[in-house]
Protein backbone atom coordinates (compact mmCIF):
# COMPACT_ATOMS: atom_id res chain seq x y z
CA UNK A 1 0.00 0.00 0.00
CA UNK A 2 1.52 3.17 -1.35
CA UNK A 3 0.22 7.01 -1.20
CA UNK A 4 2.98 7.90 -4.02
CA UNK A 5 0.87 7.22 -6.96
CA UNK A 6 -2.20 9.74 -5.90
CA UNK A 7 0.44 11.90 -4.01
CA UNK A 8 0.65 14.41 -6.79
CA UNK A 9 -3.05 14.98 -7.54
CA UNK A 10 -4.36 14.43 -3.70
CA UNK A 11 -4.77 18.32 -2.97
CA UNK A 12 -6.87 18.57 -5.63
CA UNK A 13 -9.12 15.43 -5.21
CA UNK A 14 -9.27 16.56 -1.72
CA UNK A 15 -10.23 19.58 -2.83
CA UNK A 16 -12.98 18.35 -4.69
CA UNK A 17 -14.52 16.25 -2.35
CA UNK A 18 -14.75 18.72 0.31
CA UNK A 19 -16.68 21.22 -2.02
CA UNK A 20 -19.20 18.44 -2.85
CA UNK A 21 -19.89 17.89 0.29
CA UNK A 22 -20.55 21.78 0.95
CA UNK A 23 -22.32 21.63 -2.03
CA UNK A 24 -24.66 18.71 -0.78
CA UNK A 25 -25.15 20.79 2.38
CA UNK A 26 -25.98 23.90 0.84
CA UNK A 27 -28.67 22.32 -1.66
CA UNK A 28 -30.02 20.67 1.30
CA UNK A 29 -30.29 22.35 4.26
CA UNK A 30 -33.40 24.60 3.33
CA UNK A 31 -35.30 21.34 3.03
CA UNK A 32 -34.13 20.19 6.15
CA UNK A 33 -34.83 23.45 7.87
CA UNK A 34 -38.27 23.71 6.32
CA UNK A 35 -39.04 19.72 6.74
CA UNK A 36 -38.77 20.55 10.70
CA UNK A 37 -41.16 23.71 10.42
CA UNK A 38 -43.48 23.60 7.37
CA UNK A 39 -46.81 20.99 8.03
CA UNK A 40 -46.71 18.29 5.30
CA UNK A 41 -48.76 19.40 2.55
CA UNK A 42 -47.31 22.91 2.97
CA UNK A 43 -43.37 21.13 2.60
CA UNK A 44 -45.11 19.12 -0.79
CA UNK A 45 -45.78 22.42 -2.41
CA UNK A 46 -42.48 23.69 -1.47
CA UNK A 47 -40.51 20.53 -2.79
CA UNK A 48 -42.60 20.73 -6.00
CA UNK A 49 -41.41 24.15 -6.78
CA UNK A 50 -37.96 23.30 -5.98
CA UNK A 51 -38.21 20.37 -7.90
CA UNK A 52 -39.81 22.37 -11.57
CA UNK A 53 -36.71 24.46 -10.77
CA UNK A 54 -33.89 21.95 -10.90
CA UNK A 55 -34.80 21.35 -14.44
CA UNK A 56 -32.50 24.55 -14.94
CA UNK A 57 -29.66 22.50 -13.79
CA UNK A 58 -30.14 19.66 -15.25
CA UNK A 59 -29.99 21.21 -18.31
CA UNK A 60 -26.72 22.76 -17.86
CA UNK A 61 -24.96 19.70 -16.31
CA UNK A 62 -24.34 18.02 -19.71
CA UNK A 63 -22.26 20.73 -21.16
CA UNK A 64 -19.89 21.13 -18.46
CA UNK A 65 -19.64 17.28 -18.28
CA UNK A 66 -18.16 17.68 -21.26
CA UNK A 67 -16.61 21.23 -20.87
CA UNK A 68 -14.06 20.71 -18.24
CA UNK A 69 -12.13 17.60 -19.99
CA UNK A 70 -11.86 19.52 -22.63
CA UNK A 71 -10.67 23.25 -20.86
CA UNK A 72 -8.39 21.14 -19.15
CA UNK A 73 -6.78 19.34 -22.24
CA UNK A 74 -6.22 23.02 -23.55
CA UNK A 75 -4.75 24.51 -20.70
CA UNK A 76 -2.15 21.62 -20.45
CA UNK A 77 -1.43 22.04 -23.87
CA UNK A 78 -0.62 25.52 -23.27
CA UNK A 79 -3.09 27.06 -25.09
CA UNK A 80 -4.44 29.80 -23.36
CA UNK A 81 -6.13 31.89 -25.81
CA UNK A 82 -8.17 29.01 -26.68
CA UNK A 83 -9.44 27.78 -23.10
CA UNK A 84 -10.36 31.62 -22.88
CA UNK A 85 -12.26 31.48 -26.20
CA UNK A 86 -13.77 27.48 -25.15
CA UNK A 87 -14.90 29.68 -21.70
CA UNK A 88 -16.61 32.18 -23.76
CA UNK A 89 -17.93 30.34 -26.10
CA UNK A 90 -19.21 28.17 -23.44
CA UNK A 91 -20.85 30.87 -21.18
CA UNK A 92 -23.01 31.51 -24.28
CA UNK A 93 -24.42 28.31 -24.70
CA UNK A 94 -25.57 27.71 -21.46
CA UNK A 95 -26.89 31.62 -21.38
CA UNK A 96 -29.09 30.48 -24.12
CA UNK A 97 -30.24 27.25 -23.26
CA UNK A 98 -30.46 27.31 -18.89
CA UNK A 99 -31.43 31.50 -20.04
CA UNK A 100 -34.35 30.73 -21.59
CA UNK A 101 -35.18 27.89 -19.51
CA UNK A 102 -35.08 30.10 -16.13
CA UNK A 103 -36.82 33.04 -18.10
CA UNK A 104 -39.80 30.99 -19.03
CA UNK A 105 -40.47 29.10 -15.62
CA UNK A 106 -40.14 32.85 -13.94
CA UNK A 107 -42.67 34.11 -16.44
CA UNK A 108 -45.18 31.08 -16.42
CA UNK A 109 -44.58 29.55 -13.23
CA UNK A 110 -48.68 29.44 -12.28
CA UNK A 111 -49.21 28.46 -15.60
CA UNK A 112 -46.53 25.16 -15.17
CA UNK A 113 -47.46 24.48 -11.97
CA UNK A 114 -51.24 24.68 -13.08
CA UNK A 115 -51.17 22.42 -16.24
CA UNK A 116 -48.96 19.92 -14.20
CA UNK A 117 -50.55 19.55 -10.64
CA UNK A 118 -54.38 20.77 -12.01
CA UNK A 119 -54.45 22.12 -8.56
CA UNK A 120 -54.94 25.91 -8.41
CA UNK A 121 -54.52 26.45 -4.51
CA UNK A 122 -51.37 24.76 -4.43
CA UNK A 123 -50.21 26.16 -7.70
CA UNK A 124 -50.59 30.08 -5.73
CA UNK A 125 -48.62 28.62 -3.13
CA UNK A 126 -45.85 27.28 -4.85
CA UNK A 127 -45.27 29.72 -7.73
CA UNK A 128 -43.74 32.60 -6.52
CA UNK A 129 -41.15 29.85 -4.19
CA UNK A 130 -40.44 28.67 -8.21
CA UNK A 131 -39.94 31.84 -9.65
CA UNK A 132 -37.63 32.59 -6.82
CA UNK A 133 -35.32 29.19 -7.01
CA UNK A 134 -35.86 29.72 -10.83
CA UNK A 135 -34.14 33.08 -10.59
CA UNK A 136 -31.37 31.48 -8.35
CA UNK A 137 -30.52 28.45 -9.77
CA UNK A 138 -30.15 30.24 -13.34
CA UNK A 139 -27.59 32.60 -11.64
CA UNK A 140 -25.83 29.49 -10.27
CA UNK A 141 -25.91 28.34 -13.97
CA UNK A 142 -23.28 31.13 -14.94
CA UNK A 143 -21.59 31.34 -11.66
CA UNK A 144 -20.56 27.84 -11.76
CA UNK A 145 -17.89 28.58 -14.96
CA UNK A 146 -15.48 30.17 -12.91
CA UNK A 147 -15.09 26.53 -11.27
CA UNK A 148 -15.12 24.99 -15.18
CA UNK A 149 -11.90 27.26 -14.90
CA UNK A 150 -10.09 26.55 -11.97
CA UNK A 151 -10.66 22.57 -12.79
CA UNK A 152 -8.77 22.87 -16.39
CA UNK A 153 -5.98 24.40 -14.27
CA UNK A 154 -5.68 22.60 -11.74
CA UNK A 155 -6.05 25.11 -8.64
CA UNK A 156 -9.53 24.82 -6.43
CA UNK A 157 -8.53 27.64 -3.65
CA UNK A 158 -10.98 30.38 -4.95
CA UNK A 159 -13.71 27.35 -4.90
CA UNK A 160 -12.96 26.17 -2.13
CA UNK A 161 -12.85 29.55 -0.39
CA UNK A 162 -15.86 30.24 -2.48
CA UNK A 163 -17.75 27.15 -1.18
CA UNK A 164 -16.45 28.00 2.69
CA UNK A 165 -17.99 31.80 2.87
CA UNK A 166 -20.92 30.18 1.26
CA UNK A 167 -21.56 28.00 3.69
CA UNK A 168 -21.35 30.32 6.73
CA UNK A 169 -23.32 32.63 5.15
CA UNK A 170 -26.16 30.91 3.61
CA UNK A 171 -26.91 28.51 6.43
CA UNK A 172 -28.04 30.81 9.18
CA UNK A 173 -29.72 32.76 6.28
CA UNK A 174 -32.10 30.15 4.94
CA UNK A 175 -32.43 28.84 8.96
CA UNK A 176 -33.55 32.46 10.07
CA UNK A 177 -36.02 33.20 6.86
CA UNK A 178 -37.26 29.93 6.82
CA UNK A 179 -38.23 30.29 10.32
CA UNK A 180 -39.93 33.28 9.71
CA UNK A 181 -41.25 33.18 6.26
CA UNK A 182 -41.11 29.59 5.20
CA UNK A 183 -40.64 28.73 1.45
CA UNK A 184 -40.47 31.99 0.02
CA UNK A 185 -37.64 33.39 2.54
CA UNK A 186 -35.67 30.24 1.90
CA UNK A 187 -36.22 31.35 -1.45
CA UNK A 188 -35.27 34.76 -0.90
CA UNK A 189 -32.08 33.24 0.11
CA UNK A 190 -31.01 31.11 -2.18
CA UNK A 191 -31.57 33.68 -5.06
CA UNK A 192 -29.52 36.66 -2.95
CA UNK A 193 -26.95 34.54 -2.26
CA UNK A 194 -26.37 33.30 -6.20
CA UNK A 195 -26.96 37.10 -7.14
CA UNK A 196 -24.05 37.99 -4.52
CA UNK A 197 -21.84 34.79 -5.48
CA UNK A 198 -22.09 35.84 -9.45
CA UNK A 199 -21.80 39.17 -9.37
CA UNK A 200 -19.08 40.08 -5.88
CA UNK A 201 -17.58 36.38 -5.81
CA UNK A 202 -17.30 35.52 -9.58
CA UNK A 203 -15.71 38.97 -10.53
CA UNK A 204 -12.86 38.66 -7.70
CA UNK A 205 -12.26 35.13 -9.01
CA UNK A 206 -11.91 36.66 -13.34
CA UNK A 207 -9.85 39.22 -11.59
CA UNK A 208 -7.51 36.64 -9.90
CA UNK A 209 -7.64 34.26 -12.39
CA UNK A 210 -7.52 36.44 -16.20
CA UNK A 211 -7.64 40.22 -15.18
CA UNK A 212 -9.40 41.67 -17.95
CA UNK A 213 -11.99 39.17 -18.91
CA UNK A 214 -14.78 39.64 -15.84
CA UNK A 215 -16.41 42.75 -17.46
CA UNK A 216 -16.34 41.26 -21.29
CA UNK A 217 -17.25 38.01 -19.78
CA UNK A 218 -20.62 39.45 -17.55
CA UNK A 219 -21.51 41.96 -21.04
CA UNK A 220 -20.73 40.06 -23.48
CA UNK A 221 -21.63 36.18 -23.04
CA UNK A 222 -24.09 36.82 -20.11
CA UNK A 223 -26.35 39.72 -20.01
CA UNK A 224 -26.18 40.72 -24.00
CA UNK A 225 -28.39 37.20 -24.14
CA UNK A 226 -30.37 37.31 -20.99
CA UNK A 227 -31.54 40.66 -21.22
CA UNK A 228 -33.07 40.18 -24.56
CA UNK A 229 -34.89 37.26 -23.90
CA UNK A 230 -36.29 38.52 -20.82
CA UNK A 231 -37.57 41.40 -22.24
CA UNK A 232 -38.96 38.84 -25.57
CA UNK A 233 -40.77 36.62 -22.87
CA UNK A 234 -42.41 39.38 -20.92
CA UNK A 235 -43.68 40.88 -24.17
CA UNK A 236 -44.68 37.03 -25.04
CA UNK A 237 -46.09 36.86 -21.76
CA UNK A 238 -48.13 40.00 -21.83
CA UNK A 239 -49.94 39.12 -24.54
CA UNK A 240 -51.85 36.27 -22.78
CA UNK A 241 -54.63 36.86 -20.29
CA UNK A 242 -54.96 35.01 -16.92
CA UNK A 243 -56.43 31.42 -17.57
CA UNK A 244 -57.74 28.29 -16.16
CA UNK A 245 -57.54 26.78 -19.08
CA UNK A 246 -55.11 24.25 -19.77
CA UNK A 247 -54.35 24.13 -23.73
CA UNK A 248 -54.47 28.64 -23.28
CA UNK A 249 -51.76 28.08 -20.60
CA UNK A 250 -49.65 25.47 -22.48
CA UNK A 251 -50.08 27.67 -25.24
CA UNK A 252 -48.94 30.47 -23.14
CA UNK A 253 -45.83 28.28 -21.85
CA UNK A 254 -45.00 27.45 -25.00
CA UNK A 255 -44.80 30.77 -26.79
CA UNK A 256 -42.40 32.38 -23.91
CA UNK A 257 -40.36 29.69 -23.97
CA UNK A 258 -39.73 29.67 -27.75
CA UNK A 259 -39.58 33.20 -28.25
CA UNK A 260 -37.16 33.62 -25.18
CA UNK A 261 -35.31 30.95 -26.67
CA UNK A 262 -34.97 32.40 -30.55
CA UNK A 263 -34.42 35.67 -29.29
CA UNK A 264 -31.51 34.29 -26.76
CA UNK A 265 -29.66 32.40 -30.39
CA UNK A 266 -30.09 35.57 -32.05
CA UNK A 267 -27.64 37.53 -29.50
CA UNK A 268 -25.41 34.81 -29.10
CA UNK A 269 -23.05 35.24 -31.67
CA UNK A 270 -21.45 32.18 -31.08
CA UNK A 271 -25.06 29.88 -31.14
CA UNK A 272 -25.61 32.18 -34.16
CA UNK A 273 -22.81 31.12 -35.48
CA UNK A 274 -23.03 27.42 -35.01
CA UNK A 275 -26.23 27.55 -36.69
CA UNK A 276 -25.29 29.56 -40.22
CA UNK A 277 -22.95 26.65 -40.21
CA UNK A 278 -25.11 23.95 -39.57
CA UNK A 279 -27.61 25.83 -42.50
CA UNK A 280 -24.58 25.88 -44.93
CA UNK A 281 -23.37 22.28 -44.76
CA UNK A 282 -27.13 20.94 -44.46
CA UNK A 283 -27.94 23.64 -48.13
CA UNK A 284 -24.41 22.29 -49.20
Amino acid sequence: WSFKPVRPILKFALSIAFTSSVWVLVTQTDKLVLSSILSLSDYGVYTLAVLVSSGIMIIGSPISTVLMPRMAHLYASGQKVEVIALYKSSTQLVSVIAGAAAITLILCAHELLTVWTGDVENTKKAAPILQLYAIGNGLLAIGAFPYYLQYARGELFYHLLGNALMVVLIIPCIILAAKSYGGIGAGVVWCAMNAIYLFCWVAYVHIKLVPGVHIRWLAGDVLRIIVPALFAGILVAYLFPPSTDAIMNFVKIFSVGCAALVTAVLASPFVRAIISTKMIGVKA
